[in-house]
């Protein structure tokens, strides 16, 4: 073979790797694509060079969330306000309507969705949806609520448990479970909404919620303290308790465990943008951060579960539950909007009459 012959070879299969390497690159990029969107925004939110966030995450969690994003992303200077869900709202919609560009991200779970009605929500649907358990196309969800079926295990055996969500409404657990009060938006209202969208029988539905009421049990207005009681022994069943509570305590020997044949109840948190934000790259790259495997990992080690698919964690659903586990989501948008309204048309009579 002539030296020409060679060279022509040698070309070819250059051509041919520069060809694969480039298709290889471009498929990696397809496959997450956070890089190339954070490059992109990095340089628009350096200009910006500031970024406000109003919370209802605990004070300390936002330090450190906030923190690690400053380190990733040096030169944009973060500030906060922590208010509870109808505070955030209250203040929000008033800044809107004000014309106000007081504040760019919402970090929430209630408030943004009821934002979002009152037209105060930067529609933005994040370029990793397809990495989210849950996705809504016009506010990034970057962590989950995670509702699990939890007991005592020194107070019920295994073969006495309720199978289901549906079983804890059986007369025989009667006096057992601590109940969240449903009424009050809280963690089972969210319960009911989401398993009124899953079974689409309104019989069923209401069969079920009078069976609670049928336990004979007074309801609760905080998760974490009807927990302890289940913990303390008071109670044997936990309905509902957070996936997160639950398995922090296993983990240190309390002797509470999952049911894992309710799945779990999902419930989105979300980074909402502001419509009149001062700062929308630098809020658009906190939102696409926190959905990042790195963003994922500050959000867990804070204690907050991960929205993304395959996250390991000890609070991830693949990690707690058998494979295949299909959460229920919350996907109602009258509750999702105004979860009082929708308590009172659908719980209310059933709970109260």
């Amino acid at each position: 073979m002539g030296r020409k012959t060679l060279l022509a070879v040698a070309v070819s299969i250059l051509s041919v790797t520069i060809t694969l390497g480039s298709a290889a690159l471009a498929a990696s990029a397809a496959a997450d694509p956070f890089n190339k969107v954070s490059n992109e925004l990095y340089a628009k939110a350096k200009q910006e060079g500031a970024l406000v966030v109003y919370s209802v995450w605990d004070v300390e969690h936002i330090v450190a969330i906030l923190g690690a994003f400053s380190k990733r992303y040096p030169g944009i200077k973060t500030n906060y306000w922590q208010g509870r869900n109808p505070e955030i709202v209250t203040r929000v919609v008033t800044e809107f309507q004000a014309g106000r560009d007081s504040v760019d991200a919402i970090l929430s779970d209630n408030a943004p969705p009821v934002i979002r009605a009152a037209g105060a929500i930067m529609s933005y649907e994040t370029v990793q949806k397809d990495f989210l358990v849950l996705h809504d196309p016009t506010m990034p969800i970057v962590s989950l609520q995670i509702q699990a079926l939890t007991y005592n295990t020194k107070k019920m055996k295994r073969e006495d448990l309720p199978k289901s969500w549906e079983d804890v409404a059986n007369p025989k657990y009667k006096g057992n479970v601590a109940l969240d009060d449903p009424m009050r938006a809280g963690p089972l209202s969210t319960q009911l909404a989401a398993l009124k969208d899953l079974w689409k029988d309104d019989a069923r539905f209401a069969r079920f919620v009078k069976g609670l009421k049928a336990l004979n049990v007074p309801v609760h207005k905080s998760t974490s303290a009807m927990f302890r009681l289940v913990i303390s022994g008071e109670y044997a069943i936990a309905m509902p308790a957070l996936l997160h509570d639950a398995l922090t305590e296993k983990e240190k020997g309390t002797p509470v465990d999952l049911v894992v044949t309710a799945p779990p109840i999902v419930f989105p948190r979300y980074a909402g943008i502001y419509a009149k934000a001062a700062h929308p790259n630098a809020a658009k790259l906190l939102t696409e951060w926190l959905i990042s495997t790195e963003g994922q990992a500050a959000l867990d080690s804070v204690g907050r579960e991960a929205s993304r698919k395959g996250f390991q964690s000890k609070t991830s659903i693949e990690n707690a539950y058998p494979a295949g586990t299909k959460p229920i989501p919350v996907n109602d948008k009258l509750f999702m909007e105004d979860p009082k309204k929708w308590l009172d048309i659908n719980v209310k009579l059933l709970w109260e009459g």
